[in-house]
């Protein structure tokens, strides 16, 4: 039996007394316990085609973690992603909190209003919050103003849609944000963290069970970019009553 075989053998077996996980790192100094006279730069090379080249029993849930595969684990976690369990408020209950908190905790925005609805022409173009961060009299430097857009989201299973929604928001906004359930699915929340760093856009996970305490917290911190201020003057237009401009 060749190295690399062994050390695929002796992987996969350690793997299996770990049906629930085990990471990378930990896995590699297990296989080195027991190849104490194989080279450590040999381990890992065929720690590498063993990734690749998996059981059909054991899988990767997430990066640098390997566990035994269960189809009816996999089949009641699609049951009960099928059927989750109704919101116990709605939506609305948590546009002011988020506009208080990217006022006086995030400090991203000097005013910032509950909007939602289609004040400003359909649900792509008219986010829950908008915020307008604007320079003070006292600033040394007077800055030109940013717009904040936020989507916020408790229904667990259309997190890609309100990302979507969020997306279409960088054309008229400096910064963009999602805010989701905490208790979100952990690999959508991954998802979404890795998504919102690709393109910019800032993450929120918050308490959906208590509009009086949400406890927001950044995930991910928006990115400023330029929007196109044509629809920037399009939308603060169509808002300026709600943003008292």
């Amino acid at each position: 039996m060749s190295t690399r075989q062994q050390v695929a053998e002796i992987a996969a077996n350690i793997i299996r007394r770990n049906p629930t996980g085990i990471r990378w790192v930990e896995l590699a100094t297990q296989v080195r316990a027991v190849l104490p006279q194989v080279s450590p730069n040999t381990i890992t090379g065929s720690l590498h085609h063993f990734r690749n080249h998996l059981p059909v029993d054991i899988v990767r849930p997430d990066r640098g973690v390997y566990a035994v595969h269960s189809a009816g684990e996999d089949v009641a976690a699609e049951a009960l992603a099928a059927t989750p369990a109704p919101a116990k408020f709605r939506e609305q209950s948590f546009y002011q909190p988020f506009a208080e908190w990217l006022v006086d905790e995030l400090e991203e925005a000097t005013k910032a209003r509950a909007i939602g609805g289609n004040v400003a022409g359909g649900k792509w173009g008219t986010p829950d919050v908008i915020g307008l961060f604007q320079p003070r009299k006292t600033d040394a430097i007077q800055f030109i103003e940013e717009v904040v857009a936020v989507e916020i989201k408790i229904d667990t299973t259309s997190l890609i849609v309100a990302f979507g929604q969020a997306c279409a928001y960088k054309l008229f906004a400096h910064r963009v944000y999602i805010a989701v359930p905490r208790d979100a699915n952990s690999k959508d929340l991954k998802r979404l963290d890795a998504l919102a760093g690709v393109v910019g856009i800032g993450l929120v996970k918050f308490n959906a069970d208590d509009p009086a305490n949400p406890d927001f917290q950044v995930m991910v911190r928006a990115a400023r970019h330029e929007p196109d201020y044509f629809y920037t003057n399009e939308i603060l237009g169509k808002l300026r009553n709600e943003l008292d401009l």
